[in-house]
C-alpha cells in the first residue's frame, strides 16, 4: 500500500495533515528538495502539490518522471491542486474530473 504525501504551503499543510497525508510545508522547507526526497521514498505513491509549488518544482518533477519511466516505474504520481488563493485557471467540473481520473463525465445525464 502506498502513502500519499503533499508539498504545500503552510496554510494548506495543516488540512492535509488532519486527513493523514504526509505533509511537507513548502514555506519552511525547500520544495525542490522535498519533492526529490518524497519521490525517492518507495512508500510514496502520490505526491500532491499546490499550483504555486508545482510551478517552482516543475523541472524537478519532469526529471523525476523521466527517470521513473526509463526504469519502468509508475510511482509516484504527481497531482496538482489549487492553493488557498484558488485555482490559477478556471475549469469546469467535467474538466477537473477528466484531468484527475482520466474519465469524462456527462453532468446533464447524472442530474436527471
Amino acid at each position: 500500500m502506498y502513502v500519499v504525501a503533499a508539498v504545500v504551503n503552510g496554510s494548506v499543510a495543516s488540512g492535509f495533515r488532519l486527513v493523514g497525508v504526509r505533509t511537507i510545508d513548502a514555506d519552511r522547507e525547500d520544495p525542490k528538495e522535498a519533492v526529490k526526497k518524497l519521490a525517492s521514498d518507495p512508500e510514496v505513491g502520490v505526491i500532491i502539490l499546490t499550483e504555486d509549488v508545482a510551478e517552482k518544482v516543475k523541472e524537478e518533477v519532469e526529471e523525476i518522471q523521466r527517470e521513473k519511466v526509463s526504469r519502468g516505474e509508475a510511482t509516484p504520481i504527481f497531482v496538482t491542486v489549487p492553493g488557498p488563493e484558488g485555482p490559477t485557471e478556471e475549469f469546469e467540473i467535467e474538466e477537473i474530473v477528466k484531468k484527475a481520473v482520466g474519465v469524462e463525465i456527462d453532468l446533464e445525464r447524472i442530474e436527471r
